[in-house]
């Protein structure tokens, strides 16, 4: 913040405004806007971001979803359903054409210092 302030003449802001924003847990700060992250800001001003069309740490099947949900259906995957089977895997995946499934551990729940999630 402080190169803004101080007038600096470029800024790159590396992030994703419409994923996750801020968590403000203070009711004070969240009522003073804090709860808007500075890319969303500066989106609303009519700042244009820059956005990569090709995603590659997600499964294809698991990319459609915020393809869709974020970007009108324009993200690309760069990895395919086979680039994505992990083979010589000595684990039991109970549906190997489904990317993902649910794992129950048993264990003691606890909750955190900060007092607001389980671990």
């Amino acid at each position: 913040m402080i190169p803004l302030v101080l007038g600096c003449k470029q800024a790159v802001l590396v992030g994703d405004h419409q994923q996750l924003g801020p968590v403000i847990m203070n009711k004070k700060a969240a009522r003073a806007g804090l709860c808007q992250s500075l890319f969303e800001r500066l989106v609303i001003l009519g700042i244009r971001p820059i956005r990569l069309q090709v995603q590659y740490r997600m499964h294809p099947c698991l990319s459609e979803f915020p393809s869709n949900m974020f970007y009108e259906g324009s993200l690309q995957n760069g990895v395919t359903t086979q680039d994505r089977l992990k083979k010589n895997v000595d684990f039991p995946w109970p549906a190997p054409e489904t990317p993902m499934f649910f794992h129950s551990n048993l264990g003691q729940e606890e909750i955190s210092s900060s007092g607001t999630s389980y671990l």
